[in-house]
């Protein structure tokens, strides 16, 4: 599916001759600093903290805002994002997602929102953002907080996120996994616009400690080590090249499966080449997704469906009410398949994937006739 970018073994081993003869391992030393520093310019607004990883961060993101009651979320993500949401004891109830870009709808948020409701948590997904203004204005009209996943965004050019008063919600997650396109092996951040917020987190990803005499309510080990922090660096500085790559690859994809009925690029075709996602209308390909999924798989070919299973299938969320009739997510997680997309891909890879899905809808269409 993916390859991890990785600088020259000879200079990260060069970082580790300086933090072993710094003797200082985490605790926010001097990588970590400059990393820090690097994503906050990278972004373009807000204010940067970085985790140990993307789910650490969501949990201490959630939990520095003191909500309550129940989180309106999308279905349509990574089992993490609802987990954040279970593990600090909150109720998550899910909202179906928009028909074109699969993120959170506006509208089937307003109609799960409750006297117990206290927050509204979206899914950039694959790249593509959530109608940020649409759920700002009701966060604003109910007096939520909203929160975004936004685990897959980080695959742009600076600045990442466009300026405006609801491009972050209160807070924004980043998650620098090395599955994703720029990591540190593990790895995440935080963003927030409230100066407030920001200081809380800050204390929070280190058990509350705010001087040697003082620790202040709760908190969490979060903190990323030197070692992450040293290998986040060095991607940093590779990240537009694989960009670029990316972005030839998706355009060769796009190319090669522009004449196949049914299947479309929906994802790494644009500003974000996080992942190159295609979605498989099995009326028109002839052949559903799962059929493709598998059929793709025989030609030792990896796709990954993705995100399937719902989390609103996943127990025990799958018995809440809110679970039940989500049409258009569950079309999303029936018909998008990830293809490989790494810069490391020759582009006869491509046109050996696509002509592999070309042949697969063919097959199909010629056994439905």
């Amino acid at each position: 599916m993916s390859r991890p970018v990785l600088p020259a073994l000879a200079d990260y081993v060069a970082d580790l001759e300086q933090i072993w003869a710094s003797g200082i391992l985490t605790n926010m030393g001097a990588f970590h600093q400059r990393l820090q520093a690097a994503v906050q310019h990278r972004v373009g607004i807000g204010q940067v903290t970085l985790w140990n990883n993307g789910t650490t961060a969501l949990v201490a993101a959630l939990a520095a805002l003191d909500l309550r009651g129940e989180v309106v979320v999308t279905p349509f993500t990574f089992p993490a994002t609802v987990q954040a949401i279970a593990a600090l004891g909150l109720t998550p109830v899910f909202a179906d997602v928009d028909p074109d870009s699969g993120t959170l709808c506006p509208s089937a948020v307003a109609d799960r929102i409750t006297t117990a409701t206290s927050a509204i948590l979206g899914t950039h997904v694959y790249g593509t953002f959530c109608d940020t203004d649409g759920l700002g204005r009701l966060a604003r009209e109910h007096g939520l907080r909203v929160v975004y996943d936004g685990a897959h965004s980080f695959a742009r050019r600076t600045p990442v996120f466009p300026a405006g008063p609801t491009s972050l919600g209160d807070v924004t997650m980043l998650s620098f996994h090395a599955t994703k396109l720029f990591h540190a092996v593990e790895g995440g951040a935080l963003i927030t616009d409230d100066p407030e917020l920001h200081e809380r987190l800050t204390h929070y990803r280190n058990f509350g400690i705010r001087s040697e005499d003082v620790v202040s309510g709760t908190g969490l080990n979060g903190k990323m080590s030197e070692f992450h922090a040293a290998m986040g660096l060095r991607v940093l500085d590779l990240l537009d090249d694989e960009i670029d790559r990316r972005a030839e690859l998706a355009r060769r994809y796009a190319h090669g499966l522009r004449d196949v009925p049914g299947v479309s690029v929906i994802a790494g075709h644009g500003a974000s080449v996080q992942y190159l996602v295609v979605r498989v209308d099995a009326l028109s390909a002839g052949i559903d997704r799962d059929g493709l999924h598998r059929g793709l798989r025989e030609l030792n070919i990896v796709s990954r469906r993705y995100f399937h299973p719902l989390c609103s299938d996943i127990p025990p969320f799958s018995g809440h009410p809110s679970a039940g009739y989500l049409p258009v997510a569950r079309r999303f997680s029936a018909e998008c398949l990830a293809l490989p997309l790494h810069g490391g891909m020759d582009t006869e890879v491509v046109d050996r994937i696509c002509a592999a899905i070309t042949w697969q809808a063919a097959s199909g269409r010629r056994w439905v006739a």
